[in-house]
């Protein structure tokens, strides 16, 4: 995975997650903690929140490095 694709994930998170109830709607790396972690409070039940939460995931990992990159 290489930079422009998780650039290309942290947008769709953002559209994704865009009418979420979240402690900022933003994609950035203490955003996307925060989301994994309790994110599923408020959003489990509305459209798009598995995707959102494999995305977040998928980029926590990279920003870890424990993704090929």
């Amino acid at each position: 995975m290489n930079i422009f694709q998780i650039l290309n994930l942290r947008t769709e998170f953002d559209e994704i997650t865009k009418d979420y109830t979240m402690k900022e709607n933003n994609s950035c790396i203490d955003t996307i903690e925060w989301f994994i972690g309790n994110g599923y409070r408020s959003n489990r039940l509305r459209n798009g929140y598995k995707r959102a939460k494999e995305i977040a995931q998928v980029i926590k990992e990279y920003s870890n490095g424990t993704k090929d990159t």
